[in-house]
């Protein structure tokens, strides 16, 4: 699709396109404006927005990735808006053949934890298994890493772990081929979703009206019917 066929190119880390991509049908309907929406891996759409040196805006699953976006000169500084936020949780395998029913279960002897080392999920089971005390136990049984969110729900898919760290919105995108086990309030993490604009943006007052336009009611509900969340 060449830049004359659209007005608006939207990026999105892909865990959290679901809803932003309904996000942008609808502000296209809204508003007549032409879209072009590129979800994948953060390090990969940061990449190729550096290579191509365009695009207007983009959203992650952390803000972390965003700040190092920025850093980079990659994200307008001032134009991040939190889209909503995610829970963690524990996902396991359909009907939880391993009896999983709280953090300590992934202590046991035999369970396989797949981990993220990269994306929105990145350092969330330290944060957890710190919390309880659990770190070096949990870390013994960490048999798989992955790079983002998706590969991560593979590993489950693919039966290769028994567990992962993962967010309670999972379910709503993988509502058939996973179960979430909840954690105790005082172990869980919250992660802000959140949108920007990048800096090779070059309709900007576009770029900013459609950001205005993720964190409207009616945007709200569409992550909302996702179980993203708007309150603690």
């Amino acid at each position: 699709m060449s830049s004359k066929e659209y007005q608006l190119h939207v990026f999105s880390a892909g865990a959290v396109a679901p809803p932003l991509e309904k996000a942008v049908y609808a502000f296209q309907k809204k508003y007549g404006i032409n879209s072009r929406f590129t979800p994948g891996k953060p390090e990969s759409l940061l990449a190729a927005i550096t290579i191509e040196k365009a695009g207007d805006i983009i959203s992650t699953g952390a803000e972390y990735v965003l700040d190092d976006a920025e850093d980079q000169g990659l994200v307008v500084k001032g134009s991040r808006r939190t889209l909503g936020l995610r829970r963690s949780v524990l996902i396991v395998q359909p009907s939880n053949p391993t009896k999983i029913k709280s953090l300590k279960d992934l202590c046991r002897e035999g369970i396989r934890v797949g981990i993220a080392t990269g994306g929105c999920l990145k350092g969330v089971w330290d944060d957890i298994a710190s919390k309880a005390g659990l770190t070096d136990l949990i870390r013994e049984n960490i048999t798989e890493h992955a790079d983002a969110c998706g590969s991560l729900m593979g590993l489950i898919h693919q039966k290769k772990v028994d567990v992962i760290f993962g967010w309670n919105a999972f379910k709503a995108i993988w509502p058939n081929t996973c179960e979430i086990i909840e954690l105790p309030f005082d172990l869980q993490v919250y992660r802000s979703t959140v949108a920007g604009m990048i800096s090779y943006s070059k309709n900007p007052e576009l770029a900013k009206k459609f950001i205005d336009f993720l964190v409207t009611d009616e945007v709200k509900k569409i992550y909302s019917d996702y179980d993203w969340i708007h309150s603690i």
